[in-house]
């Protein structure tokens, strides 16, 4: 009888995480998820420190099936720009899209640029520099999330960090939960998107 227990507990388990990752995914679920990640989130990743992230869509085109956004975060204690990528989005698959991230090869010429999109016009794809790629899969409605990823590209994070990163569209929170390098110690940080008027 236990022995009959335990293999539909396993089963039932089985079938779940499958539907999970077999959830239809859409290029509507990538606009949509381009269109909701947008905007300011505010994180606190210890008692002294506060991380706002910054969203911005650049380089919109109608009918374009890839999209743009211009990500910045920043220590607002001190106003040091923590990170700043290019982030590149597009489906790939009826269950995945693909996110590529681009460094910029002037980044300091950028910082602070996120609160005017139209800046960006003056430039195009010369500006990028290298990428690193990591697949969002939609796990159920609204919810999006990646694999461990070792981010090196990430300069915010420590090498040998591995990171996930999961957005809830839903209650508008962007998780990221960190597995700290040669340690089993995580570190995890839920950024808050800002209310708007």
């Amino acid at each position: 009888m236990k022995k009959t227990v335990l293999f539909l507990t396993i089963s039932l388990l089985t079938l779940q995480c499958f539907a999970q990752t077999t959830s239809k995914y859409t290029e509507d679920d990538a606009k949509q998820f381009y269109r909701t990640i947008q905007g300011d989130y505010i994180g606190y990743p210890n008692d002294s420190t506060t991380i706002a992230l910054h969203f911005t869509p650049i380089w919109e085109r109608e009918n374009d099936r890839f999209h743009w956004l211009y990500m910045e975060a920043v220590n607002t204690n001190d106003k040091t720009v923590l990170e700043q990528k290019i982030i590149e989005i597009c489906p790939i698959s009826d269950i995945a899209f693909k996110v590529v991230v681009h460094g910029l090869s002037s980044p300091e010429q950028f910082a602070g640029k996120w609160s005017n999109r139209n800046f960006f016009d003056g430039f195009n794809t010369s500006i990028l520099r290298g990428k690193g790629k990591f697949n969002f899969m939609k796990t159920k409605d609204f919810e999006y999330q990646t694999g461990w990823n070792g981010r090196k590209n990430l300069k915010c994070f420590s090498s040998g960090d591995r990171i996930h990163f999961k957005f809830v569209q839903k209650d508008e929170r962007l998780y990221v939960k960190r597995l700290l390098a040669r340690s089993s110690d995580f570190a995890n940080i839920i950024f808050f998107k800002a209310q708007t008027d």
